[in-house]
């Protein structure tokens, strides 16, 4: 399998439109920020590139961050790298892909670098959008793990676990839910929500228990009436909210730190084998700013990045050098089941459409 395929049927639409599509060894190949030049930048030793960012200025970065997070984000940048001046746009996940490839189509390069989840990077690199950087202190990938070379930087891992309101739980007369496998009880019907397009979570269920008993599951949790939310923090506070008092699909950093803060109105679990996907960050093609895109992607992969990304965001780090949320990752008690960085296009359709039909989502 080709893990750097497309997955989006909204880029397939734009690369017919006329994007070039560029094999991934001959991504960033173009005038203006041509591979010698870019071979010497990327040798540059650390004091070198910060000073050579700090000519350029500023740094633009496409980012899936949450809002209240980007801000302290660059803060913590800025205080190792005051003069450059860090300018974040925050898309949509959907919309991330498909803004930098719709730039680029018009001949605007605006971005210098992004940052996403694994298939959003994934579009980018298939059609030529980026080009290799290795990050100078990138940690290895977990057991399990591959991606191509120069398309290796990891900003967190995110899990998927289930969340409910105990307050409510217990007004009803229920027993907090322990596994998905809970959720098909009777007693659960229509009291809980769930992302018919969380992929990513049915691809770590697929590799963790098999197709075949995987896509049962859906079926039997689609078939106790479950309630659709695609928004990750939406689901939370309905959770808070009670009603519905459960979420199948929640993230593991965002649900750990609501319930340090509301630990009436939210508590959480996590199965195992544990899902577990990656967010990657990249250099984009032909960038405005090269050197201060390669210092931000060296600083945020970095240990003193993922440090304050963890602290900001209570995302976790594949670095075994920081310290992350106890209750959202220790492998040596949650094993990851890995979801595949990228799935191929026709298994992410599929993928997509089993889960819809299963959970009998419109």
């Amino acid at each position: 399998m080709n893990v750097w395929r497309t997955i989006s049927r909204p880029l397939a639409a734009l690369l017919a439109g006329g994007l070039v599509v560029t094999a991934v060894a001959a991504c960033g190949g173009a005038a203006g920020n041509d591979s010698a030049a870019q071979a010497a930048a990327d040798k540059l030793s650390p004091a070198q590139l910060a000073a050579a960012a700090a000519k350029e200025g500023s740094v633009v970065w496409y980012t899936t961050f949450a809002d209240t997070d980007v801000q302290p984000i660059i803060a913590d940048f800025n205080k190792t790298y005051p003069n450059v001046k860090v300018n974040a746009l925050r898309p949509s996940a959907s919309e991330l892909p498909q803004r930098i490839i719709t730039e680029q189509r018009g001949g605007k390069y605006n971005a210098d670098v992004v940052s996403g989840e694994g298939p959003q990077i994934a579009q980018l690199v298939q059609a030529g959008a980026l080009r290799p950087y290795q990050p100078k202190d990138a940690p290895p990938l977990p057991d399990g793990l591959t991606l191509p070379a120069g398309y290796r930087g990891v900003v967190y891992v995110l899990t998927t676990v289930l969340s409910w309101n105990p307050a409510v739980v217990a007004q009803r007369g229920l027993m907090a839910p322990k596994s998905w496998e809970d959720l098909t009880r009777p007693e659960w019907k229509g009291q809980f929500s769930i992302d018919p397009y969380a992929v990513n979570w049915y691809d770590s269920l697929i590799i963790a228990m098999g197709h075949d008993k995987a896509l049962a599951l859906l079926k039997a949790l689609g078939a106790n009436s479950p309630r659709f939310v695609q928004s990750h923090t939406v689901s939370l506070t309905n959770v808070q909210a009670g009603e519905p008092p459960v979420a199948a699909t929640a993230y593991g950093y965002k649900a750990s730190a609501l319930k340090q803060k509301t630990p009436d109105e939210l508590d959480f679990a996590n199965d195992t084998p544990l899902p577990a996907s990656l967010s990657l960050i990249d250099v984009v093609k032909n960038s405005p700013h090269p050197d201060a895109a390669r210092l931000f992607d060296d600083w945020i992969v970095s240990k003193a990045g993922q440090e304050a990304v963890v602290r900001i965001t209570n995302h976790t780090s594949i670095r075994t050098d920081v310290t992350n949320d106890p209750a959202v990752w220790d492998p040596a008690k949650w094993a990851p089941a890995w979801s595949h960085p990228v799935l191929a296009q026709s298994d992410y359709n599929n993928y997509l459409a089993e889960m819809k039909a299963a959970l009998r989502a419109p």
